[in-house]
């Protein structure tokens, strides 16, 4: 119950503050009390989420085949720049898709993708294809060894893409995101991922 209770807290507050339409700068004291006590809510495990979600799976990178890498700034829900190799590379997460800028719920959504990488240690795990057709690199993005595509779509704040041939997750993320949709969490009450398209 307790845990559940902090989710439910962390998304209730994600959602009030993006009310006042406050940009990420300005909700950093928000995060910096509730952001210790969600992540101690994804290591002791949450009942909202599959009992397993945060072990390693058939998909997942051994962790010391990932890149470390140092937050630089978040983009929005699915995307963060990141010091990587000794260069700044933008970062477009595998497999799961937010709202963009003008969007319902983008702020929310890229709220709580802050809430899940600041101040953390990240690690990067690469699928088939190094980068989109942007240039950006396309990766698997770890905080403190937390998958951070798994808990954005598992709280509602990403629906599941398909990139060509980078499905590890993709079976895994698409139960996840029923069971947050069949909840009504993060941002499925707008109805902004049934439009029948992956693109945002």
């Amino acid at each position: 119950m307790k845990t559940t209770l902090i989710v439910i807290l962390f998304i209730a507050l994600v959602y009030v503050f993006s009310e006042f339409d406050l940009s990420l700068k300005d909700n950093s004291f928000t995060l910096r009390y509730l952001q210790p006590m969600f992540y101690e809510t994804l290591e002791t495990g949450s009942d909202l989420l599959p009992a397993d979600s945060d072990s390693p799976g058939s998909g997942e990178q051994p962790a010391e085949a990932r890149e470390a890498a140092e937050l630089r700034r978040v983009i929005d829900g699915d995307t963060i720049d990141v010091l990587v190799n000794g260069e700044i590379e933008r970062v477009r997460y595998i497999a799961a898709n937010s709202p963009e800028f003008g969007e319902p719920c983008y702020q929310q959504a890229s709220l709580a993708n802050r809430g899940l990488v600041e101040g953390q240690a990240l690690t990067l795990g690469r699928d088939e294809t190094d980068r989109d057709d942007n240039g950006r690199l396309l990766r698997y993005v770890y905080a403190n060894g937390v998958l951070v595509e798994r808990q954005l779509i598992s709280l509602g704040f990403a629906e599941v893409v398909r990139y060509r041939s980078d499905d590890n997750f993709y079976d895994e993320f698409r139960e996840l995101e029923q069971q947050a949709a069949e909840q009504g969490l993060g941002c499925h009450p707008t109805g902004i991922f049934d439009d029948g398209s992956f693109v945002r």
